[in-house]
């Protein structure tokens, strides 16, 4: 399918790329690894006037700092994520989700920043509209919802379907964004806005710099899962990601941060299902009731051909076994120490 005609130019720095977008205003998109923007403009659901290319920037490698934090260029390819040596060893659950995202192909170009920055995708908006639903969506700026027609104008059901964004919600990763006035950091979670329509909080001149990671205490244990029809080379139809601190008897969770993906407009977290991990003692049946929990708390949206029966039935099976693998992990831990 031929692109549209639209302008290109070639940032050298960050800086000079938040100069360009606040110049060119709306009508300008960031081209990192292009795996989720350039489909997007085929299908014209994006159609940028210019694109900033940010690939003249250099990429710092991964690296920790004075406090033993990780800290990750947001230009990081995800197969280098994946393969570098203090990301297996440091932040073994990222370096997990990475190696989830689609095929190797599109994790040589796709890049950290990018898969966090990605688009909601929904079965009737990615696609041409002009050969099989003539009138637009709500999201193209139309007055119709084809999956769920008794949707409001302000209302997009489309789904978030980042596979690194849970991992980083579960070791509460932080973020450095840069703008015109400079650099802020925010949490991760707050990179996203719940609203399908407009899935993130970024600025229209502000750009991802880097992902932060703080060290991780004793005791602590991961479980990462993605469910998929085929393993690979498709999006998710559910992701888990769950981080457990053990107390020093190593039967009872001092903390637990749970992270579900591709299940509604923005990954989740699961405050309730954590409640009921916090200070019990983790046996079977506490698990089972977190992963009942967190399921019914998800409330997932049916996508790509899932019905929310069967997603729901997914996430209190693979969640269950998620926080088993953390739990397994935890204690493992504790042992070696």
């Amino acid at each position: 399918m031929i692109l549209f005609d639209f302008g290109y130019e070639r940032a050298a720095t960050a800086e000079e790329a938040v100069a360009r977008l606040a110049r060119l205003g709306d009508d300008a998109r960031l081209l990192a690894g292009g795996t989720d923007l350039l489909p997007n403009m085929r299908a014209e659901l994006a159609m940028p006037a210019t694109l900033v290319s940010l690939e003249g920037i250099a990429c710092e490698p991964p690296r920790a700092l004075a406090d033993g934090s990780i800290r990750i260029d947001a230009l990081t390819r995800l197969a280098d994520l994946e393969r570098a040596p203090l990301i297996a060893e440091r932040l073994p659950m990222l370096a997990a989700a990475a190696r989830a995202v689609g095929s190797h192909q599109i994790r040589e170009m796709g890049t950290i920043g990018g898969n966090l920055c990605q688009e909601t995708r929904c079965l009737y908006l990615n696609q041409r509209h002009d050969y099989q639903f003539a009138p637009p969506c709500f999201k193209r700026g139309g007055e119709c919802c084809y999956p769920f027609p008794r949707n409001k104008s302000d209302v997009c059901w489309s789904v978030h379907m980042s596979d690194v964004a849970p991992a980083l919600i579960a070791l509460d990763a932080s973020l450095e964004i840069l703008g015109a006035g400079g650099t802020r950091r925010a949490g991760i979670e707050d990179l996203f806005s719940g609203s399908g329509l407009r899935p993130l909080t970024l600025g229209p001149a502000e750009l991802l710099r880097s992902v932060t990671v703080a060290p991780r205490p004793a005791r602590w244990g991961w479980g990462f899962h993605k469910s998929t029809v085929r393993g690979g080379l498709e999006y998710g139809m559910s992701v888990c990601a769950v981080a457990l601190r053990l107390e020093p008897d190593g039967r009872t969770c001092a903390e637990a941060r749970i992270a579900l993906g591709a299940v509604r407009e923005r990954p989740l977290r699961s405050p309730k299902a954590e409640s009921l991990l916090a200070g019990s003692v983790l046996d079977p049946a506490r698990l089972t009731q977190a992963a009942t929990a967190g399921a019914a708390e998800a409330n997932p949206l049916p996508h790509h051909g899932f019905t929310k029966r069967h997603l729901s039935d997914n996430l209190k099976i693979y969640l269950r076994r998620t926080l088993e693998q953390a739990l397994s992990r935890a204690r493992e831990e504790e042992g070696a120490c």
